[in-house]
């Protein structure tokens, strides 16, 4: 059964007129080789050289390829994977790294770090508000 502990539950379902779509729509780079996985597919474990990308990431969580320096950053800080992170707590870090850049200054990791922290010390799946 496919949960959030569980990646090997969760499947391949996309199309490639779908794969497609996504790649058009959201002007990912054929730089990146992008390769639909065969239907019913795991997730995980990767195909070596690979990762594993939700759809859903790029319809709710305004995520885009190539990454942003500061996403790194802070996936790199958290020392967790992209694949590791729901749509919310990603969508947290592209927020703010969007309202940043909307007045006029650079994101910063210590100022995002004062709003937010890990939802769980042992299994990063979110972010949430620093109390």
């Amino acid at each position: 059964m496919a949960n959030k502990s569980n990646l090997s539950g969760c499947f391949n379902i996309l199309t490639q007129k779908g794969l497609e779509w996504y790649i058009d729509s959201y002007a990912i780079p054929a730089s990146l080789h992008h390769v639909l996985p065969q239907k019913n597919t795991p997730i995980y474990p990767f195909v070596p050289g690979k990762i594993g990308v939700y759809t859903r990431l790029f319809d709710y969580c305004n995520y885009r390829l190539p990454l942003t320096k500061f996403l790194i950053e802070a996936l790199l800080f958290h020392e967790v994977h992209l694949t590791q992170m729901n749509p919310f707590g990603l969508a947290k870090v592209c927020h703010f790294e969007l309202a940043c850049r909307g007045l006029g200054s650079d994101p910063d990791l210590d100022v995002f770090r004062a709003f937010e922290v890990r939802d769980h010390p042992v299994s990063v799946r979110s972010l949430n508000r620093r109390r």
